[in-house]
């Protein structure tokens, strides 16, 4: 039987195709996924190198261990080269774990790709290894080829070294200390990143952040941080926001824990109290009790929202209070977990908003069908126990029709030691 004869060639094409790939992930990432219309061609090549180096590293060391059936050098070596091939084909295919069918790229998989390339050297360099011992070396091709494989593999690790700050894997990094610093002690990590064109032309990361807090619960959010190159991004805070609640603060220490909560990563800290809401259960509350007290179904468990009478007063008394947190070493979530909700309700820095009411059941609670909806809610409301709501105001709307026209009314009920009255209502016509 003919000998086996090693092509070295088809031992790198698995990294060949991943160096063009890659090349082609670049333009795709960079040009938010369009490029693809103009370099398809390409990627599929790429795809299909991938494809028949992985079918190669297989059939290679399975062919040229029957023919030399008889030599333990190339059996052991064969055997190896197989073992790293099937690792190799369970690292491509880690993607589908995620439910993501794309071949694995350098942004996002980092130290998969960098195991990849070690691994399909060491086959590549077994198969030179073999081709020494078996004196397969008689032709200037061997040569030529041997050349192009190790170029391959050298710009594969080249490209992969040099980009590596602008993945997933080397973009953490640089988040760790400046959430050390911010007093943030959880754990931060980049979960992806990902350029846009649209709204604004830059990266977009998605930042995964994980604090075991004090109570023993978890606190998980995710953060998106966006280096802009040009256009609008919308944040959280705009310069006025910045500037108005600046003039709120009245210390140094507040101002300059402001200056870092207006950076992009740690505005969510701004948000934080909407989870202390969540987690104690007032929306329910506030319908459990009201539903108790007029005795029907008034309103549904998404009827009800909590939100701050003025933002950007309320953002300045979390940064106040956040300080006093951290001075009496309260630390969950820097200081701006553990704030008493209940106290903002109550001094009306936060306002209970109460929509989407059960109009159904209110009209047939109705003694007098052709009753104004409004005026029934509000002798509903007047006649509620004392008690039944803690102090604060509460803002219902109610939609109702006026002149052959639907318009929104807001009656606004404010509690102050356990009494309520109303405030003059607001009308707001509906198209």
């Amino acid at each position: 039987m003919k000998p086996y004869k090693i092509s070295l060639i088809r031992l790198c094409l698995v990294l060949l195709g991943y160096l063009i790939y890659n090349l082609v992930y670049f333009a795709l990432f960079y040009s938010a996924g369009y490029a693809f219309f103009i370099l398809w061609p390409v990627f599929f090549l790429a795809i299909s190198l991938i494809l028949l180096g992985n079918f190669f590293a297989f059939r290679d060391p399975l062919k040229l261990k029957s023919t030399y059936k008889e030599n333990p050098l190339v059996r052991k070596t064969s055997n190896i080269q197989l073992i790293i091939a099937t690792i190799g084909v369970c690292l491509q295919l880690s993607n589908m774990i995620y439910l993501r069918w794309w071949p694995i790229n350098y942004i996002d998989n980092f130290l998969t790709l960098f195991c990849i390339n070690l691994l399909y050297s060491a086959i590549f360099f077994i198969g030179k290894f073999q081709k020494t011992k078996l004196d397969q070396i008689d032709k200037s091709s061997n040569k030529s080829s041997f050349v192009f494989g190790t170029i391959v593999i050298l710009l594969c690790n080249l490209l992969l070294i040099t980009n590596s700050k602008v993945s997933v894997w080397g973009s953490t990094d640089q988040y760790v200390q400046d959430f050390k610093d911010f007093g943030l002690k959880g754990k931060v990590e980049v979960y992806e990143k990902k350029h846009l064109i649209e709204p604004y032309n830059g990266t977009l990361t998605t930042l995964f952040y994980n604090e075991t807090l004090s109570n023993g619960e978890s606190f998980i959010d995710f953060i998106y941080v966006s280096d802009v190159h040009n256009g609008t991004h919308v944040t959280t805070l705009d310069e006025k926001d910045k500037k108005e609640i600046r003039s709120y603060l009245e210390n140094d220490t507040e101002k300059e824990l402001f200056d870092k909560v207006t950076l992009e990563q740690f505005e969510f800290v701004l948000k934080v109290y909407e989870e202390r809401i969540r987690d104690l259960n007032l929306k329910d509350d506030i319908v459990t009790k009201l539903n108790e007290a007029v005795g029907f179904k008034l309103l549904e468990n998404y009827s009800v929202e909590i939100t701050p009478a003025d933002k950007r007063k309320f953002y300045s008394i979390l940064i106040k209070e956040a300080v006093k947190n951290r001075e009496n070493g309260d630390t969950d979530i820097a200081g701006f977990y553990n704030i008493d909700i209940n106290k903002h309700i109550n001094n009306k820095s936060l306002i209970i908003s109460i929509k989407h009411l059960n109009f159904s059941v209110i009209e047939d609670t109705q003694n007098n069908k052709n009753d104004n909806r409004v005026d029934y809610l509000k002798d509903k409301l007047t006649s509620l126990p004392v008690g039944t709501l803690s102090d604060g105001i509460y803002k219902f709307t109610v939609s109702t029709l006026s002149d052959g026209k639907y318009i929104d009314i807001t009656i606004t009920m404010v509690v102050e030691n356990g009494k309520s009255y109303f405030e003059k209502d607001t009308v707001k016509q509906l198209n």
